[in-house]
Parts: structure tokens; C-alpha cells; sequence
């Protein structure tokens, strides 16, 4: 079975359509579909529903996915050890990363491995922690930045604990307090933040029940709802390192955090090119070990 096939079928199923995967192959939309119709001959049964705004997999392309994504990642780890056994560090990472550790830590992290691999490649997906649990899961993704998730990937190496703030209009009555409690929003419109997966475990730790009027899966734009006066919300402190202006910015009494860091399946399965990316972004944020 070879292997542009199965590399042209997991780049459509990704990306969702076949023009931007051949593109993204340099193939033409029609070499990419031969290879893909060629594949579902070989394997006797549909692989792909196409339709006018796109492609998806059938339910038996589902069944076979996570084997043809375990063969390319085995495929990549011969290579990289090859390359190692050269004298050479090559290889792709795949990692999986929330929007705001994608804007504010990235770019060093980033930075300071490609000063020391450049010839290793990394491939970046942004979404919220249910969309990284599932491609650590599947094997969509080697390494995840994210929150602690509880029932998440058994490996977790802590970067820092990340302070809950809560965020009020200028004109709130409140904002002229040092410190704020949940039950002092209890009857506050309350703007939440979609995909933040910790706040439900605070809310339920602290026995909250937000009026919640507006939500949103981008957190600038909760910031902007509540500097327009629409209510209220928490954010984590990452997500504060930009312009708060005109928002009043106030720790909660009593504290609350969540926990950001790496996370993966099994070190053992992770490739050189994943483990030295581990290695180097641990100590761009000055983890030891």
C-alpha cells in the first residue's frame, strides 16, 4: 500500500477539502483524487463522502484512520532515527495548542528550537482542550499545550499555574475593590468564555452558577463585551497580557488557578524529532528535567 495514498487520504480528512490538500501535496485536485480512488480499490470499500462544500470520511475510512495515522508516525520515527544514525536532525513534530499559549509563548519556544533544529519541521493546530484531547487521542498530534485535563493523556509536565482573574466594566460597582468574590457576580450578566473547560470545575468547586447572557470561544472578544459594558466575566492572566484598558482587572478572594503545561500520550512513542521539541521547550520556560 503506498504511501502517497494513505499521505493523500490523511491530508483530506484534515483538511476537509480535497482542493486545499492537493495544494498543500503539490499535486492537481485531479492526481490527488486518483490516489485516493486508487486507495479505496485496493482496500474495496468508500473512504471518502464527497459533497459541494467539501469531503468527510466514511464510517469505515473512521475505522482505519488510527492504523494509517500510527504507520505514517512509525514510517516518520525510522526516518528521524536514520537521520540521527547520519549525524542529522531532521523530522516533523505535530503539536496542538490553545490560542493564547499559540500568541504569547510560541514564538520563543519556537524560536529557540529552530536555533537548534532547523532542519526539524512543526506543524501547529489551535483549538480548545476538548479538540487537543481528541487529536492526542487519534494521533493527530504528538504534544499538546494545554490546561490540566482530568482523564486527559497519562504524561503532564507542568509550565506554570495561571491566576483566574475577574473582568467588570469600568462603571461596575465593584471596581473599585481590591479583591472579588464569585458570589458577588451572582446576579451580574456573565460573558463566557467557550472551550475554557477549567471554569466549569471553578464554578462547581465554588458553588457559582453564572447568569450567563453572552459567550464567545475568543477570549479578546469576551474582553471587549465586558469593556462595552454587557457584563462580566473571568479570564486567566495569559489571556490578560495584552491592552485591558478600559476593563477593571481584579484577583478573586479566594484565588484560583489552572494548570498550563505539555501533555502526551507515551514518551516511549514519542519520535526524536517530539522528544527534542519536549526537551527544547522545557527549557525555554526554564523547566528542569
Amino acid at each position: 500500500m503506498d504511501q502517497k495514498k494513505r499521505k493523500a487520504l490523511l491530508t483530506a480528512v484534515e483538511l476537509g477539502n480535497l482542493t486545499r490538500a492537493a495544494e498543500q501535496l503539490g499535486y492537481t485536485q485531479s492526481g490527488l483524487s486518483y490516489l485516493i480512488t486508487t486507495l479505496e480499490e485496493e482496500l474495496g470499500f468508500p473512504l471518502l463522502v464527497r459533497s459541494r462544500t467539501g469531503v468527510r470520511p466514511t464510517a469505515d475510512c473512521l475505522a482505519i484512520l488510527p492504523y494509517f495515522r500510527d504507520l505514517e508516525k512509525k514510517l516518520q520515527q525510522v526516518e528521524q532515527v536514520a537521520s540521527d544514525i547520519r549525524g542529522l536532525a531532521t523530522g516533523t513534530v505535530s503539536i496542538g495548542v490553545f490560542h493564547s499559549i499559540s500568541r504569547y509563548w510560541l514564538p520563543d519556544i519556537l524560536r529557540d528550537f529552530d536555533a537548534q533544529y532547523p532542519g526539524i519541521t512543526v506543524h501547529i493546530q489551535e483549538g480548545d482542550q476538548e479538540a487537543l484531547d481528541t487529536w492526542l487521542a487519534d494521533g493527530t498530534i504528538d504534544i499538546a499545550f494545554s490546561s490540566r485535563s482530568p482523564g486527559g493523556a497519562e504524561h503532564w509536565v507542568q509550565f506554570m499555574e495561571d491566576e483566574y482573574f475577574a473582568i467588570l466594566p469600568e462603571i461596575h460597582p465593584l471596581a473599585q475593590v481590591e479583591s472579588i468574590s464569585l458570589s458577588a457576580l451572582k446576579g451580574d450578566p456573565f460573558i463566557l468564555t467557550k472551550g475554557d473547560y477549567d471554569l466549569p470545575r471553578l464554578f462547581q468547586k465554588s458553588k457559582f452558577q453564572p447568569r450567563i447572557r453572552w459567550s464567545s470561544h475568543d477570549e479578546l472578544a469576551v474582553l471587549s463585551l465586558v469593556k462595552a459594558g454587557l457584563g462580566v466575566s473571568l479570564l486567566p492572566g495569559l489571556h490578560l497580557q495584552g491592552d485591558t484598558s478600559g476593563a477593571v482587572v481584579r484577583p478573586l478572594h479566594p484565588r484560583a488557578f489552572r494548570q498550563l503545561g505539555v501533555t502526551f500520550t507515551s514518551l516511549a512513542d514519542l519520535s526524536p524529532a517530539a522528544k527534542r521539541f519536549l526537551v527544547s521547550a522545557k527549557a525555554t520556560m526554564g523547566i528542569e528535567g
